[in-house]
Parts: structure tokens; sequence; C-alpha cells
């Protein structure tokens, strides 16, 4: 059986909230093998670390960087910077950046490339336009567009890159796993949530798992 790749979605945030500074430590403190994390771009075009398009129900588009600095999400934590964000993670990780708003490509692109291994970097998005647009600006960056399909398996390419057949973990059978394989796909899975789902996603040995909970996982994994 091979190792699957485990991705921490938005990090470990059990006891953090998501796409913050704690929860991307406490992930790499588990020794998950990457992370996931959403990437947005303020009104005066840098760039930040969180999901949704809005902070406190005010948009991030409308936002500086200096009114995102004195934000704070649940619990009284900061906002990071992309810089901050690639200061944690660093190199040596599996990192999966998906960009929501995000208007300066080569800007981001500039950044992103003074932290990361190009080689486990990877871009994703669900505007399948502006993965084109990195095939042409990055094409060194392995890039995916994100589905959310209602059968049990669809197979993502993108112009340079593999292809991703993408899994809900209940979907996963060893039968879809060998056929994704033999057309050349990696198989890529995100959790259903609960141990045993996972548990048996792992047994058909995928190549990569996204979960938010990597603590769970990680310890099914040494179970095998």
């Amino acid at each position: 059986m091979h190792k699957t790749v485990v991705i921490a979605h938005r990090g470990f945030h059990r006891d953090y909230p998501e796409n913050t500074l704690e929860a991307f430590k406490a992930a790499l403190d588990l020794g998950v093998d990457g992370v996931e994390f959403d990437v947005q771009e303020t009104a005066d075009g840098e760039f930040i670390v969180h999901h949704d398009e809005d902070i406190s129900g005010r948009s991030i588009g409308s936002l500086s960087l200096a009114d995102v600095a004195g934000c704070r999400v649940a619990g009284g934590y900061r906002v990071p910077t992309l810089q901050e964000a690639l200061n944690i993670l660093g190199k040596g990780l599996v990192l999966l950046v998906e960009l929501k708003q995000v208007r300066s490509l080569e800007k981001f692109l500039a950044i992103l490339r003074r932290y990361v291994d190009k080689a486990w970097t990877v871009l994703v998005s669900f505007d399948a336009a502006l993965i084109e647009r990195l095939a042409v600006l990055a094409p060194e960056l392995p890039r995916a567009v994100i589905s959310e399909p209602k059968d049990s398996a669809v197979a993502i390419a993108t112009a340079g890159t593999a292809g991703f057949t993408q899994l809900a973990a209940g979907m996963v059978t060893g039968d879809l796993v060998e056929k994704a394989h033999a057309r050349g796909d990696l198989v890529f899975v995100w959790d259903g949530g609960d141990q045993a789902t996972m548990r048996r996603a792992l047994l058909c040995s995928p190549d990569v798992i996204m979960t938010d909970r990597p603590d769970i996982v990680i310890r099914e994994m040494r179970k095998l």
C-alpha cells in the first residue's frame, strides 16, 4: 500500500479558526504532508489568507491591508497575510493554494515563487478561466480546476497538468482508484467527516486526502 499524502484543509482548525497562523502551526505539529489555504486580494492589491469574501460583514475587495490588520476572526485571531502564511508553511510541504478573488496574478506569483517548492505547490480554483491564465503565466506550477462532482468521479485536466480524479471519501472504491491510475490520473479525495468513512477511503490507497480532521486521518493511517 503506497502512502497517501495528507493535506490539512485550511490548517488544523479543531482548536483554532481556519486559515489562521495558529491553525497552520497546529497542522505542522501533527505531522501532515501539506496544507490547503485560500488567498484573497485586498482593495490595495495585497494578499491575505481567508476563505470568505468578507470579514465581519465587510467585503475584502473594499478593505485595504491596513483595514484587514485591524480585523479579528472568532476568538480574536488575526487574518494572516500571504507572506506570513508562507513563512510558516515554507518549503518541504505540499501546498494547495486556492485562489479566490485574486486579480493581480503576476504579483501573486512573484510572492509565491520566493517561498515555495514549485514541484510541491498546486494552484487550484473553481474559476477555470483563471486556471487557464495561470497555465500561461506559471507553466512550471501544477494546477487544477476544483470540481464538485455529482457523479461518482470526475477527471479534471487543464493545460499542462496531470489529470486529477476528484472524489468524496464516501465514493472511493478500489476499482475507481485502479481505473484512475490506469488513465494516469492522481486520485484526490476529500474526507466525509467520520472516522469509518476515512478509514475505508484510506484502504483504497488514494494519492491524496484533504481533510478537516488530519488528526483522525493520521491516526487511522498508523493502524493500516
